[in-house]
Parts: structure tokens; C-alpha cells; sequence
């Protein structure tokens, strides 16, 4: 009778410790993706600022591409694993981007999804 008490005892324990393991691990994981968010939308913003438009810099106006720097400032976004939403004006390109996580404990919970948002805004060199 007195065996299988202290049995219980450490199932109990045991699992408890790997839930909480788990439940750090996911933790860290979210930090990590907010960070690679707002590290991918301080990469795309600089990466659209560099599309200088041709035209206007042979005359000696540094002005932005707009087509070319959303479509630079997106790709790069995606090539990183995020969705970009990108706002380009006379000098500054905007980008926001929205990254997903998906839990390795959490999702016994159900489905579950984490977003992370990053917004940076880059101007022309």
C-alpha cells in the first residue's frame, strides 16, 4: 500500500515538470519569433530604401522607386518567413511585418496561433 504512493508522488511531479519544461519552451520560442519579426521588418525597410529611382538620381535627385522598393521591401519579408504590409513615401519606406508561431505545448489546447507584429520605417541613404 505504501509502494505505490510514492509512485504517484513522482508521476505527478514528473509530468508537472515536463509541462512546465514545455510551457518555457514555448515561451522562449515567441520571444524568439518577435524578435526575428522586428529584426525582418528593419531588414525589409532598408532593403526597399535602397531602390533609388534611375531617373531622378541622373539628374541629381535622390528620390525613392516606389514600385521598386515595395516590391524589394515585400519580398524580402517573405524570403524571411513574414507577411509585409509596405507604405513607401517621397524618402522613407514603411514596412510592417506579421510573423506566425505555432506552440508545441499550447497546441494541446487546441489550434492554436501566436502572431507577432514589427513595423520599421527606413530612409533613402
Amino acid at each position: 500500500m505504501f509502494g505505490s504512493s510514492p509512485s504517484a508522488f513522482v508521476v505527478a511531479i514528473a509530468a508537472t515538470l515536463i509541462a512546465c519544461l514545455g510551457l518555457v519552451h514555448d515561451g522562449a520560442q515567441m520571444l524568439r519569433t518577435k524578435t526575428r519579426t522586428t529584426v525582418l521588418a528593419h531588414e525589409s525597410a532598408r532593403a526597399g530604401a535602397q531602390h533609388l529611382d534611375p531617373d531622378l538620381l541622373r539628374t541629381g535627385t535622390r528620390a525613392l522607386d516606389p514600385a521598386a522598393a515595395r516590391t524589394a521591401a515585400t519580398a524580402h519579408a517573405r524570403a524571411g518567413g513574414g507577411d509585409a504590409e509596405v507604405s513607401v513615401g517621397a524618402d522613407t519606406v514603411t514596412v510592417t511585418v506579421t510573423s506566425t508561431h505555432h506552440p508545441a505545448l499550447l497546441t494541446l489546447l487546441g489550434d492554436v496561433h501566436i502572431s507577432s507584429r514589427a513595423t520599421a520605417t527606413a530612409h533613402t541613404p
